[in-house]
């Protein structure tokens, strides 16, 4: 591993090699993992169309097929994130930030997770304010409409802890690195924070969920370890599902 050191970014991980993030590898990554999410939802599309017909008539996928489509495809992209950004980044994963938490890491996430309810349901409240109306995600609706425990169990993992795994993984690991790379913390941060929001597919929450994306990337950061942005995400999350069942006045 070459050491020299970025202008930009020379604190992390360590320096960064001059070989790392290069445009080529780079883009073959990005190009692997829209590959795959466009096999995968193609695949699962079909699969649900031709096991339901009820589907085809109405259109509308239910809740739990979507969250297992949703599951194989983030496991999917992880898996190409884990195996390839090495070879791109120039750096093991451990020295990534992912190595076995301790204290600080577990206090730097429990504080980034109050403080990712206070900025996302803060800038959300004001959003709603000023547009005169109280705007849901669409996830936080499907998940008040499911009525099965097992259901609601399985959901609830997922959006706890599955899905914070694999989008800090996507988000802050890779996209928050490369962006760190070139352009140092801010750049990084504001281009994962917007494609973080982006892809929750929700105009109204779109900049609540960027701002929260930024404080992601500080806290990943800041820590130097991988797991603190998953800690702050998949307690938020779990906050805002805990909230639904037991605070549904709260919650909306």
């Amino acid at each position: 591993m070459n050491n020299s050191t970025s202008k930009l970014s020379a604190r992390w991980p360590t320096s960064w090699p001059p070989d790392s993030f290069r445009a080529g590898p780079t883009a073959l990554l990005l190009l692997a993992i829209v590959g795959v999410a466009a096999v995968v939802l193609a695949g699962g599309v079909a699969w649900l169309f031709a096991s339901e017909p009820v589907i085809r008539e109405t259109r509308a996928i239910p809740v739990i097929p979507a969250v297992i489509i949703q599951l194989v495809l983030e496991v999917a992209i992880v898996a190409i994130i884990l195996f390839a950004l090495p070879r791109v980044a120039k750096f093991s994963l451990r020295e990534l930030g992912f190595y076995m938490p301790d204290g600080r890491v577990l206090l730097y996430g429990i504080l980034g997770a109050v403080a990712m309810i206070v900025i996302v349901q803060g800038s959300a409240a004001i959003i709603d304010a000023l547009t005169h109306q109280q705007h849901q995600q669409e996830v936080v609706q499907l998940f008040k409409g499911l009525r099965a425990p097992g259901a609601m169990w399985f959901f609830g993992i997922f959006a706890a802890i599955i899905a914070p795994v694999a989008e800090e993984t996507i988000f802050r690991v890779f996209i928050f690195n490369a962006g760190l790379r070139y352009g140092g913390l801010w750049v990084g941060a504001i281009v994962s924070g917007t494609l973080f929001g982006a892809v929750h597919g929700d105009v109204y929450a779109f900049l609540p969920l960027a701002l929260g994306g930024v404080l992601l990337c500080w806290l990943y950061y800041r820590s130097g370890c991988a797991f603190t942005s998953m800690i702050s995400h998949g307690l938020f999350n779990t906050v805002t599902l805990l909230a639904i069942v037991f605070a549904p006045k709260l919650a909306s």
